[in-house]
């Protein structure tokens, strides 16, 4: 038994046994011996077959895109817990979702890239498509704690099936909390078994849902068909200090197909803007922004359906005035829709915004505040070179009100941004210059703008792709993100009196 003996021997011993295991049986040690899960639970749980049968394993969905699982069980040899960066040596396929692996619910993906972990058995396994339909299983970010009850599933051996066809769960005990493992036990018999490695670790949440705390590593493989063992200890790999890292892989991974479709405003209620962003494959996104200003990714915004594709450009902002962010979009054909925001976290149905498709003649455009509503209008330069202010409805569309903002046809910009930039609560704009200079225009009390001064020393803004404006740090200034040419995002602080500081990069870098 695990309290009888020293931890470091019985670590050295349970390690054997999975490493034994696993070159006898050609697969990486380690299913669950617990109860059969019904249809449709834990979906986000994937079985994967290495090398056209060669191994098995188990992982869970992390994200649309990327499976969390066991290094090991891509090693070279089994029992080993490193394997390189890059493509799987031998080919890998993920059924995801599928809970009975005789039928065919679920979605089948090839696993195309690992990016390990390099102190503990862990990889993320980048899937060759998005996942559709299968919410992925959220990472944790608090440790479990001596005798917290974890629920592990697998789709390894029973106790009476060699190669079980549904995945099967049962509940374990904390026995202890190291660094980057956990120490657990079978309760009512149930064991990690051979099959299981990578399979999730879940901690129940007040919600009533599941959070990902671990992954299943070696075991003893007590009451496992073709053991003559008793013992029901596992060691779990921990990732619930790692949400950091495996949110930061999430984003490495997307941010070069960022398109210029993009727009800062906070989705996520912690009162600092976000970057929602249009990628390359036509989907909505939004990367949330951290206390340091560094981005993680968040969520998609809409379904993955490739919608987002014909939108030319996008806003955010709250525009019908129910305390959440919705975005306006303009398409391609000169149409204005908005897309309320919704407590979910996700936009609702669109609704038409404007009257008309008569936006097709509009350069650029950005949320601005332009009446004392509380709701959030329009600014628009139109290609004639005029700019215009809209006030919007109860429902977010436009009322139908307009003013012109500028005293003449001169606005031929390049890019357009709005924020309280010298701190006297108005929205003020942003402008990049044909010239690529970065100007202050103010708002003033009658509702229309003066050039104040430039906001950055020199013409070097224009061949930016894409700004934004808003207190991105929270410092209660106005900041400027901006994309550059060569797609990098990057934070240019306000002093909360019109001019910008140093810049600071808001990808992260994966470590």
């Amino acid at each position: 038994m695990f309290g009888r003996r020293p931890r470091a021997a019985w670590l050295t011993g349970l390690a054997a046994t999975a490493v034994a295991a696993g070159v006898l049986t050609g697969t990486p040690a380690n299913a669950v011996v617990g109860d059969a899960a019904k249809d449709g639970t834990y979906p986000f749980t994937a079985k994967l077959d290495i090398g056209s049968g060669k191994r098995a394993c188990t992982g869970a969905l992390v994200d649309p895109q990327w499976l969390l699982t066991a290094a090991s069980c891509f090693a070279d040899h089994p029992g080993q817990d490193k394997v390189a960066a890059g493509k799987p040596k031998l080919a890998a396929s993920a059924s995801i979702g599928r809970t009975d692996l005789s039928g065919k619910g679920g979605q089948v993906r090839t696993v195309t890239e690992l990016v390990p972990r390099a102190d503990r058995d862990l990889v993320m396994a980048k899937l060759s498509a998005p996942v559709d339909d299968i919410t992925p299983v959220t990472v944790g970010s608090v440790a479990p704690a001596k005798d917290d009850t974890l629920r592990l599933a697998g789709y390894g051996r029973t106790k009476d099936e060699w190669v079980p066809d549904r995945l099967h769960s049962g509940d374990f005990s904390v026995d202890a909390v190291e660094k980057t493992t956990l120490a657990v036990t079978g309760k009512d018999g149930a064991s990690v078994c051979m099959g299981d490695t990578g399979g999730p670790a879940l901690r129940a949440t007040e919600a009533g849902g599941y959070e990902l705390v671990g992954v299943n590593g070696a075991s003893w493989q007590g009451g496992c068909f073709g053991s003559e063992e008793t013992r029901t200890g596992a060691v779990e790999t921990r990732v619930d200090d790692l949400h950091s890292w495996v949110q930061q892989i999430r984003l490495t991974a997307l941010y070069e197909h960022v398109t210029d479709v993009v727009a800062g405003a906070d989705f996520n209620g912690d009162g600092r803007p976000d970057v929602a962003a249009v990628l390359d494959d036509k989907n909505l996104h939004v990367f949330y922004t951290g206390p340091d200003g560094k981005l993680e990714y968040g969520r998609e915004l809409w379904n993955h359906d490739g919608s987002w594709g014909r939108k030319r450009a996008i806003t955010a902002g709250d525009f019908d005035g129910d305390g959440l962010t919705d975005i306006a979009a303009l398409n391609v054909d000169g149409s204005l829709d908005l897309y309320p925001g919704t407590k979910s976290g996700k936009l609702g149905s669109p609704r038409s915004m404007a009257k008309d498709g008569s936006w097709k003649t509009v350069s650029k455009f950005a949320r601005y505040k332009a009446d004392d509503s509380g709701r959030d209008g329009l600014v628009a330069i139109w290609n004639d070179g005029s700019l215009y202010a809209y006030t919007t409805a109860a429902d977010g569309r436009l009322s139908g009100f307009k003013r012109q903002v500028w005293h003449d046809k001169t606005w031929s910009k390049k890019h357009l941004t709005t924020a309280d930039f010298n701190g006297d609560r108005r929205d003020d704009l942003a402008a990049v210059s044909q010239t690529g200079g970065l100007g202050l225009y103010t708002g003033n009390a009658k509702g229309t703008f003066d050039y104040d001064k430039a906001m950055w020393p020199d013409e070097s803004w224009g061949g930016f792709r894409a700004v934004m404006g808003g207190d991105f740090d929270g410092d209660g200034k106005a900041d400027i993100a901006a994309i550059n040419s060569s797609g990098g995002l990057y934070l240019y602080p306000g002093n909360g009196k019109g001019t910008l500081g140093s810049r600071s990069p808001m990808w992260p870098s994966a470590s």
